[in-house]
Formats: C-alpha cells, sequence, structure tokens
C-alpha cells in the first residue's frame, strides 16, 4: 500500500499524506517499519468501518441516544415543567393582578386629586351627591342605587377570606364595610354601585363628616413597584371593587379589593331569634360630664351626672341606646351560651345554669363571668346590665362599673 514518491524520494501513504522522510538508499531499513503502519492503518480502517464513520483520513465514534434514553430525558423534562410551571403561571398571575388593583385606584385617586385641587373633596351629605361630583372627573358608565347594586356587579356572592359565601347586594352602607362612626368618621349614608369606563365594578360608601382638604397643597402619593397608588385624597371613601369580572374565583384579597375599607361583610357575633344582631363585645370608654350634657342636648341620653360613666360610654360606642341590646335581647344572650338553651328571666336572677367552655367565646364574649350594659336608663345613677357567671345570671344596676361590656346593633 506504500510507494515511494518520486519527488524528493519520501514515502507517501495510499490516501496522501507524508510520511517519514526515507532516502532511496535506505529503503531496505524502513520496511519493518512500513509493514508495521500497514498493519495499524488495516486495524483502524476496519475499527471505522465497524464504528460506520470514516472521515478526512480519520475516524469519528458515533454520536447518538437509544430510544430508551430519549425516552427518560423527555420524561425528566416533562416532571420539571410540571413542578416549575404552576409556580411560573401564578408569579405571573399575582404581577397582573397587582397592576390591575394598582390601575383601579389610581385612576380613582387622579379623580379625586383633582376634585380636591378644585375644592370639590367635601363634605357631601350622602354617597349620591358624592358620586354626582365624582363623575364629572372619572369616566363612570353606569351609577346604580344601594336598592339595586347587583346591577353594578357582576355576580351575586363574595367569598369572604374565612370561606364563607356574602350577598353584594347587602353592602347597604359604611357598616358592612366595617367602618366606625365617630366624631370624624359616618359611612352610614346609601351606598351607590359605579361602573367605570373601563368596565370595572365598584361599590363606594361615603364619609359625611370627610374633612375639607387644602386645595393648594400637593399631597404625597403611595407608591408600589414605584409607581404612584393613592394619596390622601381618596381618604374619605371606603370602596369594594372587582378586576376580573364574572370570571372566578370571586374571593376577597384575590380578584375582590378592599380600597380604604376596614373589612367587608357582616359585623354579627350574636344572633338572636328575634332577627336582631349584635357584635362582638366591646369594653366601652368612659365619658366625662361635658361631652355627656352634649348628647343629652341631642337626646342620646336622658341624664348626666357622674364625670366618668360608663354607660354613656357604651351608649357612644353604639351610636345611640336604640343599638344597645334590651333586657329581653340579653335575657335570649344568656339562653345561648348555657346549656339547654334555658329561659332567663328579664329581672331577678336565674339560678342552675349549665356553662360549658368555649359557648360564651363562640359568640364573640368572654368566658363567665361577665357583664353587659342594657338600653335601660333608670335614672342619673343607675343603668341596668346583666351579669353571666358560670352557674347563674343576673340583673344589676350601675353607671360607673369599668368591668362592664357592651354589644352593639349591626346590620
Amino acid at each position: 500500500e506504500y510507494r515511494i514518491s518520486k519527488n524528493r524520494n519520501r514515502v507517501t501513504n495510499y490516501w496522501g499524506f507524508r510520511g517519514s522522510n526515507v532516502p532511496l538508499n535506505r529503503t531496505c531499513f524502513a520496511v519493518p517499519k512500513i509493514r508495521e503502519t500497514i498493519v495499524t492503518v488495516i486495524f483502524v480502517v476496519k475499527s471505522c468501518i465497524m464504528e460506520d464513520s470514516i472521515s478526512n483520513g480519520g475516524c469519528m465514534k458515533k454520536i447518538g441516544f437509544t430510544l430508551a434514553e430519549v425516552l427518560i430525558t423527555l420524561g425528566v423534562i416533562g416532571v420539571v415543567a410540571a413542578m416549575t410551571l404552576p409556580t411560573l403561571n401564578q408569579a405571573i398571575s399575582k404581577k397582573i393582578r397587582a397592576e390591575q388593583i394598582r390601575t383601579v385606584k389610581y385612576k380613582f385617586t387622579k379623580a379625586t386629586d383633582k376634585m380636591n385641587s378644585l375644592g370639590l373633596i367635601g363634605p357631601y351629605d350622602s354617597t349620591a351627591a358624592f358620586v354626582a361630583e365624582l363623575q364629572k372627573h372619572l369616566k363612570i358608565a353606569k351609577v346604580c342605587t344601594a336598592s339595586n347594586l347587583r346591577s353594578c356587579w357582576p355576580y351575586d356572592k363574595v367569598i369572604l377570606q374565612d370561606g364563607k359565601e356574602y350577598e353584594i347586594s347587602k353592602v347597604q352602607t359604611g357598616k358592612q364595610f366595617k367602618m366606625d362612626t365617630n366624631e370624624t368618621s359616618d359611612y352610614t349614608s346609601p351606598s351607590i354601585g359605579i361602573v367605570t369606563a373601563d368596565g370595572t365594578p365598584m361599590i363606594l360608601s361615603y364619609n359625611k363628616k370627610c374633612s375639607a382638604l387644602d386645595p393648594v397643597k400637593q399631597y404625597s402619593w403611595t407608591t408600589e413597584d414605584n409607581k404612584p397608588v393613592s394619596n390622601a385624597t381618596a381618604g374619605c371613601v371606603a370602596a369594594v371593587f372587582e378586576i376580573n369580572g364574572t370570571g372566578k374565583p370571586n374571593t376577597l384579597s384575590k380578584d375582590v379589593v378592599l380600597f380604604n375599607a376596614n373589612g367587608l361583610g357582616s359585623s354579627c357575633a350574636i344572633e338572636l331569634d328575634n332577627g336582631k344582631c349584635f357584635s362582638a363585645a366591646y369594653s366601652p370608654t368612659p365619658v366625662g360630664m361635658e361631652e355627656c350634657e352634649k348628647m343629652r342636648a341631642n337626646g342620646m341620653v336622658s341624664y348626666c351626672h357622674y364625670e366618668n360613666d360608663y354607660w354613656v360610654g357604651a351608649v357612644k360606642q353604639c351610636n345611640g341606646k336604640s343599638n344597645m341590646p334590651s333586657q329581653n335581647d340579653l335575657a335570649k344572650i344568656g339562653s345561648l351560651i348555657y346549656e339547654g338553651n334555658p329561659s332567663i328571666e328579664l329581672t331577678g336572677y336565674t339560678n342552675y345554669l349549665t356553662y360549658k367552655a368555649g359557648n360564651a367565646s363562640s359568640f364573640g364574649l368572654p368566658e363567665p363571668s361577665f357583664n353587659l350594659w342594657s338600653n335601660s336608663e333608670n335614672n342619673a345613677f343607675t343603668a341596668g346590665y346583666r351579669g353571666y357567671g358560670l352557674n347563674s345570671s343576673g340583673w344589676y344596676y350601675d353607671r360607673v362599673r369599668s368591668d362592664v361590656l357592651v354589644v352593639c346593633l349591626v346590620d
């Protein structure tokens, strides 16, 4: 397989590669080496044929995967995808949702900011009056009264964070946003539903005691992801809005969003068989003589005598005696917390009662013993309250006991 080159007497292999310099007069000494090289080349060629690859005078090893290897690889890819894609989708959805929420708040606040610059932020005597001005500064496609809120909301019920369903049409005032009523806060006017021009449904409740803001002052904006969200000009409105239309999950804090509101739903902790609902128990702050006289002038109480009157503090907490429980209501509360739903006397004492631990706390009440004020005002020195012990319940009178709690009527 070797030949002697006529040019410069060099040995060249069959495929054209240069061999070692071999002078013609030393060919005899090169023969054994040539024979060894020929054997090596034949072995390499056979190997290349077996590997099915000969390229450029050399041998390239075959590269490839078996069917089993391909299937295993695809399976691993599928498992990794199944593990990562849901997380990725959730992250993307969360980002989109956050941007939608920010946009709604920003557009609403831009409108109230403009209203404030014109000296039109309030106060107004109702939510309806506020919305009448708002729609001059915010594009609103539809307005719904409190009796027709469902027409401005895409579905009937919202799922609250505790998993319970709540009918959106029940958001009649700011009470359903759990807004307080006090010297600076009054969200008791009927709610108004709107649908903005971009299709966002909202239910609004306006604070009738909203203080007028300085129209010249520039109020600072809160930001999210370095983008403006809202400022103080939107602070007199409690609202809930929806970012997902008729799509699921229709759940508070997901696609149902509160804006300047304390919560959503009923504040009812104690529901009686007469249809009344009362809140969890509060510890009232005592009222002094001067404030009591103002409340008496407004017809909220009939008498004032003590400098620290806790019963008047309870009246203030509930925004009037009419929102406090009667003797009969307090007796019914006793029937709820004692085993066997016993009858409780309206006045005097009821003994031999059985209490099971946890019954009272399930209604937002302390464990016995505890006391609750009634709406009964006897004179300047006494008002009625009921005590609940482990084995008895009784009717008492006082006005200045600091350990008597109050529950208030709620919707």
